[in-house]
């Protein structure tokens, strides 16, 4: 039986590998073949996949909201066209700058959040995506900040001058894949069920030693760091950043994607991005945009992810479309039910009672006899 498990388990790891490989020739053809915008459009895309996955470790496995992914991801943006042009770094190293950036300023934030009500942790972040864009401003002024550099295809790629674009591709695309393999492989991992522990059963958790504060501190700042990650690959195709880019109404839109979508996997992150980046061309292609009255308002974007928002709760209970490709049961967690748990918790308490009471009744017969060898 467990041959023909591993043969089977074998079977299904080759078939997911000939698919992924089919597939990645399938997008590599079309890329090749795509528009520059097209294909810095689907750059774009694969930048911001990694914020909305960010949301998916702090909705799903964390169970906190986080209003102000936009302004994080702005961070990441902001820190990575500056080390460059400040401090003279080299081009490559802007996605790590706003990584480092975006956790930083992810555990700041939580720091004096998580020691509150979970809603203060939305409010902190909705607080920052409204003031980033205003600080960036007062910062940079209204013109652009312009990278003083530029990423130029090596010349084993084969990639030419004019088709840099598509090295941009392959370079954000590299970049999120190490990123999402190693996110993936540490939710896989005892951190990602001690994170869906402190988010179901938090004092059962901290009864088994976990320590829920340091976990979520952690999880807010892994979030805060994939988010900047993101802004540092959205200035790979991009170069220069302004305050126009981080508007306050991203990060709501960030959020309601992702709630609308759902799921518990990071490739759900996927669906929101590609919304996020091509809804507003799909509209601008169609004039929409320009039209007013009550036919502008239904042909709007606000009205589409309040749709999207409205068909999730309506057809999966709020879980999201993503979870309904979903087939597999949860993993346990490391915590056991509330009624198991409330009945250890009560034998521990009992028998430290009765330890305590044994205690006081050797101590208290040690003393009489003291007493009485002092007496003879």
């Amino acid at each position: 039986m467990t041959d023909q498990r591993s043969s089977a388990s074998g079977a299904i790891r080759l078939a997911w590998i000939v698919g992924s490989a089919i597939f990645v020739g399938i997008c590599l053809r079309v890329t090749l073949a795509a528009t520059p915008k097209i294909v810095t459009d689907l750059t774009n895309v694969i930048a911001l996949s990694l914020a909305f996955a960010g949301l998916v470790v702090l909705t799903h496995y964390l169970g906190l909201l986080s209003l102000g992914q936009g302004a994080f991801v702005g961070v990441g943006a902001y820190a990575a066209l500056h080390v460059v042009n400040d401090f003279g770094a080299p081009v490559l190293w802007m996605p790590l700058a706003g990584l480092i950036a975006g956790a930083l300023v992810g555990a700041v934030v939580a720091i004096p959040s998580l020691r509150l009500p979970k809603a203060y942790l939305a409010l902190l972040t909705l607080s920052l995506g409204v003031a980033f864009p205003i600080i960036l401003r007062q910062v940079d002024g209204n013109l652009p900040v312009t990278l003083d550099g530029e990423f130029v295809a090596p010349s084993w790629t084969g990639i030419a001058e004019n088709d840099e674009h598509i090295w941009e591709l392959f370079l954000v695309a590299a970049y999120a894949s190490i990123a999402i393999f190693l996110v993936q492989g540490l939710l896989r991992g005892p951190i990602g069920r001690a994170f869906i522990a402190s988010r179901d059963q938090p004092e059962a958790a901290r009864a088994f030693g976990i320590p829920v504060y340091r976990l979520r501190l952690f999880g807010v700042a892994l979030s805060g760091g994939m988010a900047g990650l993101a802004g540092g690959l959205l200035m790979v195709p991009t170069n220069f950043n302004d305050y126009t880019h981080f508007p306050e109404e991203l990060s709501i839109k960030m959020f309601a994607l992702a709630m609308a979508f759902g799921g518990s996997r990071l490739i759900s992150a996927v669906p929101g991005a590609l919304v996020l980046i091509f809804l507003p061309v799909w509209l601008l292609d169609r004039n929409w945009v320009v039209e007013y009255g009550w036919v502008g308002f239904v042909k709007s974007e606000g009205f589409i992810y309040a749709a999207l928002l409205l068909g999730t709760a309506y057809l999966t209970k709020g879980k999201g479309f993503m979870s309904l490709f979903e087939t597999r049961t949860p993993k346990p967690t490391l915590v056991p039910s509330n009624r198991r748990v409330t009945s250890v918790v009560r034998g521990l308490v009992e028998l430290d009672t009765q330890l305590g009471e044994l205690e006081g009744l050797v101590g208290e017969q040690s003393r009489r006899r003291s007493s009485e060898e002092t007496s003879d």
